[in-house]
């Protein structure tokens, strides 16, 4: 579960990168651009590696699934971003970078929840005892 739980808050920051690099690009750093590129890149790695995490959680660390697909989708989506990104399409790039920081959020959020993290070692500890 930290690996998970790592690997979404380091996807969250570098979609809020991107944000960053973009902006500057759009204020005339036109150094930046390069930079927004390959951390397009390094965004779509660590997503996989968030998706590889979220299903070590799930199978065989037998916690929940519910992070697994949206862990999926943000992968999907950023692949989709970076071709828009290459091909100018800036009239949905833009926009959908803004859904990929919400949805980098919400699988932050996911990551957290109370009771995503149940390990089993854990459950042990909250079983009730048996009366004697």
């Amino acid at each position: 579960m930290l690996l998970f739980r790592v690997a979404a808050v380091l996807q969250a920051l570098l979609v809020l990168l991107q944000a960053i690099l973009a902006g500057r690009f759009l204020s005339g750093g036109y150094g930046a651009l390069s930079a927004h590129s390959a951390n397009a890149m390094f965004t779509i790695l660590v997503g996989m590696v968030t998706v590889v995490a979220a299903l070590l959680v799930w199978r065989p660390g037998g916690g929940p699934a519910r992070q697994v697909g949206p862990a999926a989708v943000m992968v999907v989506l950023e692949i989709v971003q970076m071709v828009l990104g290459f091909g100018r399409m800036l009239a949905v790039h833009v926009p959908l970078g803004t859904a990929l920081l919400v949805g980098a959020v919400t699988l932050v959020r996911l990551a957290f929840q109370a009771g995503a993290a149940k390990d089993p070692a854990d459950a042990r500890d909250e079983r009730v005892p048996e009366a004697v």
